[in-house]
């Protein structure tokens, strides 16, 4: 009996230690936040073509995330554009591996068809992880051939008022919202790649009353208006603590639309159409630009990310030059980021509910 124990020990002292070091082996070789992207390329894919908002963003961002990931990585922008940026973000969760070495730059028309249920959206916010995000404000802006001269003279325009926008289920919502809320009319050509090609067709006449975001404004559009081939009218405005609309801190000199809304009506915006346009605005605009990874990639690159994060936020070249090319936002990160995008994900069914029926009988979109 001892000589079978013996024997059976001595087969089972050899497995153990083979497994032991195996294992032993394989945690060795995994690599750590300060490792991980070392000589490696990270891609960051931006769900829209070139020249628009969320392009310009990832492309200012780019160098900065390559000097702050540990071990500074090649970092590449990836333009992925269609389906107003739902294509290049559905490709980044069903496609792409969740390896860390993809990221995905979202804006609020990435945020707002998930927000709406909309059916061709296959990725979940609830279920990636932000790394860091920028508010980006918006501005709206007109030609001088409609005669008008402040936003006032919106409602007496003396042509039809074209806009050219991208999905009315995207950041354009804001913008369609802003229009029923102000009352005017305005015909809407929807379907165009991004901002950048919008911009490009109110330079070239097709359209005659845009919008961009801050960075793609200063950028883009004031030398438009410098050059009087262009007249700024409002801004969206942006959400204070209490959930109240206030002047965009980007664009100091542009009244707000419930500023425009009380010119033009003499009264405060109220009702459930407001409600409706301040749920689309947070959605869109509260923390508009996001860096996102898959929840799960490896936790070793989400710590360089968000390590690099807290490094780019202090970093006084970024904070310079983040003045003038994002509107002066100071950079979102951590437990601050993280209930931002709670409150991006959520609204009232009586919301959403009015926005469905809106975006039906206005533009003929069905969210069911």
């Amino acid at each position: 009996m001892k000589f079978k124990l013996m024997n059976l020990l001595l087969l089972i002292i050899p497995m153990v230690l083979i497994v032991g070091c195996s294992q032993s082996s394989s945690g060795d070789g995994e690599k750590d936040s300060a490792t991980f992207y070392e000589g490696e390329t990270m891609e960051v894919i931006v769900p829209f073509g070139a020249g628009g908002g969320t392009d310009t963003f990832a492309r200012f961002i780019q160098p900065y995330l390559q000097k702050h990931i540990p071990s500074e990585p090649s970092v590449q922008v990836v333009n992925i554009p269609g389906g107003g940026s739902i294509n290049g973000a559905n490709e980044f969760v069903k496609v792409r591996k969740h390896d860390g070495y993809t990221a995905l730059v979202t804006s609020g028309s990435t945020a707002l068809p998930y927000l709406l249920g909309q059916k061709a959206v296959e990725y979940d916010l609830k279920k990636m992880t932000p790394i860091l995000a920028i508010p980006q404000g918006g501005a709206v802006y007109t030609s001088p051939t409609t005669g008008i001269e402040t936003p006032k003279d919106l409602a007496n325009p003396k042509e039809p008022l074209l806009y050219a926008g991208i999905s009315a289920t995207g950041n354009d919502l804001v913008t369609l919202l802003s229009f029923e809320l102000l009352e005017v009319d305005v015909q809407s050509v929807l379907g165009y790649e991004g901002r950048g090609p919008s911009r490009v067709a109110f330079e070239q006449g097709e359209s005659n009353i845009d919008y961009q975001t801050v960075s793609a404004f200063k950028e883009s559009v004031t030398p438009l208006i410098d050059s009087g081939d262009a007249i700024p009218l409002y801004s969206f405005g942006m959400l204070d603590a209490n959930g109240d609309v206030i002047r965009d801190p980007a664009f100091p000199d542009l009244p707000s639309v419930k500023e425009v809304y009380k010119d033009i009506h003499g009264k405060d915006p109220s009702g459930l159409i407001w409600d409706a346009y301040k749920a689309a605005l947070g959605a869109g605009f509260g923390v508009q630009k996001i860096l996102w990874l898959h929840d799960d990639a490896p936790q070793a690159a989400v710590d360089a990310l968000l390590e690099s994060a807290e490094s780019i936020k202090q970093d006084d070249d970024f904070i310079e030059k983040s003045e003038s090319a994002l509107g002066g936002y100071e950079l979102i990160i951590g437990d601050q980021l993280d209930g931002a995008v709670q409150t991006i994900t959520s609204a009232s069914d009586e919301v959403l509910n009015w926005i469905h029926e809106y975006l039906l009988e206005e533009h003929g979109v069905s969210i069911d």
